[in-house]
This record gives C-alpha cells, structure tokens and sequence, in this order.
C-alpha cells in the first residue's frame, strides 16, 4: 500500500495520537489536518485515496465544514473514527465508496488501496458554458480540430460535447478558449457517449493529464464565480 495516501482530520489531542499510531503501522503517506476547513486551506490541491475524519472533531465543525465532510463522503472513501482509552479506536466507513469494513486495516487495503486518488479542488465541477477545441494531433493546425463545448468541467478533467468518432485511451490535446493560457493541455478520452444511442448528452468524458498550476488556478476560479 506504499501508493496509498490519506489524510486524517483530528484536532489536537489524545485521539489524533491515538490515530496517528495505528496509521505509522501500515505501509502509507498520511497527512493530519486540524479541521475540515484546514484541508480547503492547505491540502485542497493534493490527490488523495481516502479521507479519515475524527467524530468529535466533526461534531464541533460549523455548518460550512460539515458541508465539506458531504462532499467528501460523495467523492471519495471516508472513515469515521472515534476513540476511548478504555476501547480503543472504533471505526465506521461513510458513503458509497467506503465499504463496510469495521477495521482501519480494512478500510485502507479495500477500499483507499483500490479508489483512485483525486484531489478536493479535482472534486468541485463547473457547469458554465467554455469555448473548447479537440485535437488528435499537437502538431497539426488549431484550424483543423473539432470545435466543442464543456458541458461540466473541474481542474482534473471535463465532459465534451462531441459526436466524433472517439473510443476509451484515446489521446487528445484540449485548448480551452477562456483561459489566460491556452498551451494545449493533453487528456485521455475515459467513457463515451455515442450519439443516436441513448438520450443522453453526446460526448466525452476526459481527464487532463498535464494542466499546468496556472490552468488549474483559472478553471477554479470559475467554478467559484458560479457559485456567487
């Protein structure tokens, strides 16, 4: 499990501790933060497999943190912990991606060790309308790519309107018309929505793979204009 990283969410104290020692045992990266808002602060950029949250430090959250907690509990595998010296650590798996082990153990090898790391910013999609071409090739002319709109969009990936003929692994270079920078970004092409097939928005849904910091930056800066 030397890939897996997680981050703990525990105010200072005993309980954090006690976590802390149970997560040394395993082969994994780990952070600790001190609250919910602590992770939006500092880690909101860096892919995680899976999310441990102290109890008590989610009951003292305000309304916004405990906003934050449900949209980790829908993105990601997220375990819910409580300790007692008397007990020890108990454990309870939160949401669809987090099975129904009682274990730390459990929780880690079966479900972080298997979910695909994401970041939280990687989390939060816009759904505004961006002007955008798809290239199969970096070196033939922008002229000669497929013009295209997001129908939702984050800084980790988009779903494109298309009724091109495209298939999973596909390669593609994205240029982006709203951004500052608009270096082509390259991303791998993971479902397709053919047309005439369902009822369904035809397209396809895409991971980037190199968006530079900046791109990134700008893409959540859209997302959070949406949302005034």
């Amino acid at each position: 499990m030397d890939n897996v990283r997680v981050i703990l969410v525990a105010s200072q104290g005993a309980s954090r501790m006690a976590y802390i020692k149970a997560l040394r045992s395993f082969d994994i990266q780990f952070d600790v933060a001190e609250s919910l808002s602590d992770i939006s602060k500092n880690y909101n950029k860096v892919k995680y497999n899976g999310f441990i949250i102290d109890v008590p430090t989610l009951l003292r959250a305000g309304a916004a943190d405990k906003a934050e907690a449900n949209l980790l509990i829908d993105n990601f595998p997220v375990l819910r912990l409580n300790y007692k010296a008397s007990d020890g650590i108990r454990c309870l798996p939160t949401g669809k991606y987090s099975g129904h082990g009682n274990t730390l153990e459990e929780f880690l090898w079966e479900n972080c060790s298997k979910f695909a790391p994401r970041s939280l910013r990687g989390t939060k999609k816009g759904t505004r309308v961006l002007n955008v071409l798809l290239n199969r090739d970096l070196n033939s002319p922008a002229r000669g790519g497929e013009k295209s709109v997001t129908i939702n969009f984050s800084s980790e990936g988009a779903f494109f309107f298309s009724v091109a003929g495209w298939k999973k692994g596909d390669s593609l270079w994205v240029l982006i018309k709203e951004l500052s920078d608009k270096t082509p970004i390259k991303a791998e092409v993971m479902r397709v929505i053919p047309w005439g097939k369902t009822q369904a928005i035809p397209g396809i849904s895409v991971n980037f793979l190199n968006l530079s910091e900046g791109q990134a930056d700008q893409i959540e800066e859209l997302i959070q204009e949406e949302k005034v």
